[in-house]
C-alpha cells in the first residue's frame, strides 16, 4: 500500500512539474493580436519605395495605397499605426524576426512562400507582368527582350517568373521599385518588369515611358495578400476579416480609385 502511495505521490509531483514547464510556453503562445491590442501598437511593414502604393509625401511622411489599408487596419484595433519600412527581399525576414506584425506589400502567394509564412485573403488584383519601356522603343511582347537589359526587383515574382519566360535577357536586379525605374529613365537598361498597377501610375507621371501587356500574359492577375508569421489562428482570422470588410464594404476599391483613378483590373474574390 506505501508503495502504491509513494507512486501516486511521485506521480502527481511529475504532472505537477510537467504543468509547470509548460506555463512559460503557454504564455509565449500569446495571440499576437492580444499582445497589438495590450501594447496599442500595430508595427506594419510597407514598402515606402513603391509609389503609388508605399511612398513619402511633401511633409515627409508614409502615404499611399497601403498605407491607407493599414490605418484603417490600426484603426479598427484602435492602435497606434507604426510603419517599418522594407524592401520586397525582407519581407519574409521581417515577418520570421518578429520586426512586424504584418507585411502590407505588394504580397502575392506562391508554392514556396507558405512553407514560412502566412497569408489573409487578397485584398487588391494587379496584372502581373508589365513592361515599362523607353516610348520610341518597338518592344511589344517578353520575346522581344531577348538579350536586352532588363531590370527587375529580387524576390517578387516579376523576377521569378520573367527569367523563367525569358532567359536569354539581361536580367538586371534592384532592391526596389524606385531603383529600378531610375534604372531605366537614365538608359541603365532596356525595360523594366513589375506589376501593371505601378506601372500604369508611373507612365501617367512620365510620358517618356510606355507600358506594353505581353498578350500571353495578360490573364495572369496577382492577389496581393497581408502577410503574417505562420501558426497564429486567431490572428489570422482578424486579418481575415477585416480584409473581408475592406473588399465587401466598397472601401477598398474607393481607395483604389483615389490611387490609380481607375477600377481594379480583375474581379476581388475575398473568399479566394
Amino acid at each position: 500500500m506505501k508503495r502504491f502511495w509513494k507512486a501516486g505521490v511521485i506521480a502527481l509531483a511529475a504532472a505537477g512539474m510537467f504543468a509547470a514547464a509548460l506555463a512559460p510556453a503557454a504564455a509565449q503562445q500569446q495571440s499576437r493580436l492580444d499582445k497589438i491590442i495590450a501594447s496599442k501598437t500595430l508595427r506594419v511593414g510597407i514598402i515606402l519605395s513603391l509609389p503609388p502604393f508605399g511612398m513619402k509625401n511633401d511633409a515627409g511622411e508614409p502615404d499611399g495605397f497601403d498605407v491607407d489599408v493599414a490605418k484603417l487596419a490600426a484603426e479598427k484595433l484602435g492602435a497606434k499605426l507604426e510603419i517599418v519600412d522594407t524592401t520586397a527581399a525582407d519581407r519574409i525576414p521581417n515577418l520570421r524576426t518578429d520586426k512586424v506584425d504584418m507585411i502590407i506589400g505588394q504580397f502575392t502567394r506562391n508554392s514556396e512562400r507558405p512553407k514560412v509564412v502566412s497569408f489573409s485573403a487578397p485584398y487588391i488584383t494587379a496584372v502581373v507582368m508589365a513592361i515599362a519601356v523607353p516610348k520610341d522603343s518597338t518592344a511589344a511582347a517578353a520575346k522581344d527582350l531577348d538579350g536586352k537589359r532588363v531590370a527587375v526587383i529580387k524576390g517578387t515574382t516579376q523576377d521569378a517568373t520573367f527569367s523563367a519566360a525569358v532567359p536569354g535577357a539581361d536580367i538586371q536586379r534592384f532592391d526596389s521599385s524606385a531603383a529600378a525605374l531610375l534604372a531605366l529613365k537614365q538608359g541603365q537598361v532596356d525595360a523594366m518588369i513589375e506589376d501593371g498597377n505601378f506601372l500604369n501610375y508611373q507612365a501617367k507621371l512620365d510620358d517618356g515611358i510606355k507600358v506594353v501587356i505581353d498578350p500571353s500574359f495578360k490573364d495572369l492577375v496577382d492577389y496581393n495578400s497581408i502577410g503574417l508569421q505562420r501558426g497564429d489562428s486567431d490572428w489570422q482570422t482578424w486579418v481575415n476579416m477585416f480584409v473581408f470588410e475592406l473588399n465587401t464594404s466598397g472601401k477598398g476599391r474607393e481607395l483604389y480609385r483615389k490611387w490609380f483613378n481607375a477600377d481594379m483590373p480583375a474581379p476581388l474574390n475575398p473568399q479566394f
